[in-house]
Formats: structure tokens, sequence, C-alpha cells
């Protein structure tokens, strides 16, 4: 059975072994399966956010692998909409609140997508998208926001999440994808346990 690991930057050093699991996690997903521009050192993808306060949700799999990942920012420092991604936001100010939390690195290992031709999330990607909830009530965050692409956006769409894109609306280009910031709702449309979900 799937288990979920929330560790934050007091458990961290306790856990170092999950968390270098979750880099090289990235690395293959990042690196080498989408071919970002990211930095990758023996294998891990670490970056400057890594170190800035982050926390992590890690989904282990039936043979105690890391098979899915995200990070969880809080605004009130440095994060990727703000520092990075400023231009998504398109005149709206960046979120800097203590009930506002950015998501990023959101990754699963590849074999537990479904057919991505169907549009749907696999069913390691729904556990972590349910887990931004859970998240979300233990931490006091109302809302979360993130930087994705187009596609991503329409998937998460689909799901019936109360969200909007940030700025005047319009997607820009990001490398080889349109993206778009996010703002993200915690509210009940993101509590996906127990809903019947088309995956």
């Amino acid at each position: 059975m799937n288990q979920l690991i929330t560790l934050t930057p007091e458990t961290q050093r306790a856990n170092q072994t999950v968390v270098n699991e979750i880099f090289r996690l990235r690395h293959r997903s990042f690196l080498e399966r989408l071919g970002w521009e990211v930095t990758s050192t023996e294998q891990m993808e670490c970056d400057d956010f890594d170190r800035s306060g982050a926390s992590y949700v890690a989904l282990k799999g039936q043979n105690n692998d890391v098979v899915g990942c995200w990070r969880a920012l809080p605004t009130q420092g440095r994060y990727m909409l703000k520092d990075v991604f400023p231009q998504l936001l398109q005149g709206e100010p960046a979120p800097m609140e203590d009930d506002i939390w950015e998501i990023s690195r959101f990754t699963t290992a590849k074999e537990s997508y479904r057919e991505a031709s169907a549009g749907w999330f696999g069913t390691n990607a729904l556990t972590l998208i349910h887990s931004f909830y859970d998240f979300a009530q233990e931490n006091n965050i109302r809302a979360y926001v993130l930087v994705t692409t187009v596609g991503c956006e329409r998937m998460l769409r689909s799901l019936g999440l109360t969200m909007r894109r940030m700025g005047d609306g319009k997607s820009l280009q990001v490398g080889k994808e349109r993206s778009v910031a996010l703002w993200l709702e915690v509210d009940e449309s993101l509590n996906l346990q127990g809903r019947k979900l088309d995956s």
C-alpha cells in the first residue's frame, strides 16, 4: 500500500534518505524525461528554493521507493512564481501572506501515469493532489499558487477544482510550453477523498 510522508524543514534532517529520493525522482522527471534546464548533482535535482524553508510531500510505493512528490513554499519568503516567473502574474501583486503557499516540483514516476493521451491523472498523481488539501488543513493554508502548463491546467480543471488564472488570464511562452500562474482555493473541491473520479 502506498504511503504519504510529509517532510517539514524541522524533520528533513532525520529523513535525509527520503529527501534524496525526492531529488533523484526530480532528476529523472525534469532533467531526463522533460529536458528542463535544471541543476542536478549526482543525479539529484535541487535548487535554491529547496534551501528556503521548503516542505515536501512524498508518496512511497509498494517497494518503499518514492513514486511521487511535490514541494510547498510559504509565500512570505522567496518562491518561484514571485522570483523566477513574475511575468506570469501580469501585473497582479505576488502573494506574500502566511496562509498562501506555492506548489512546485510536482511529479510522479513515469510508470504511475495512465494513458497520457486520455488527459487524465494517474492514481498516484490524484493521491498527491488530494494531499494538497490535507497539507493545507495541517498548515492553515487558504490558497495555493503555482506555475504550470496550459495542458496541466486543463487536467486540473477536469477535477472540478476552484481555481483561476492570475493576472489578465493570458498564457505566456515559458521555454517549450505555454504556461500560466494559477490560484488554487483550498475548499471542498480540493478534497478528492471519496470522490468518484474518471482517472
